[in-house]
């Protein structure tokens, strides 16, 4: 019968990442990363809070465009329905455009050290 024998590697110590891994970044730069993303999110809300507020303003202000009619359909419940769905989407997808590049602006150091 043969003995077993057991082979190991020369090397003690854990592989080291790549220096342009991406997962090395300082707890300053995340921070700052949040704060911008967070400063984005804060932008992005007020583009939405001002567009929805300011459709009751603009029918307030303006009270004949709330007897309009298109289609068999009064304006306001055009735009509401028509209208701002739309705009939630441009919003959303700028939103999601714009958060995509500051954190590649934020990891791309990291990337290149």
């Amino acid at each position: 019968m043969t003995e077993r024998v057991t082979i190991t590697s020369p090397r003690t110590r854990p592989p080291r990442r790549p220096a342009g891994d991406p997962t090395e970044i300082s707890a300053v730069q995340v921070r700052a990363l949040m704060r911008a993303q967070a400063t984005l999110a804060m932008v992005t809300c007020a583009i939405v809070v001002l567009v929805l507020a300011g459709l009751p303003l603009l029918f307030a202000c303006a009270p004949g465009l709330s007897r309009v009619r298109l289609m068999g359909i009064r304006l306001p419940w055009l735009i509401l329905c028509g209208g701002v769905p739309p705009v939630w989407v441009a919003v959303a997808s700028r939103h999601v455009r714009l958060a995509e590049r500051i954190e590649r602006v934020f990891t791309e150091p990291a990337r290149h050290e």
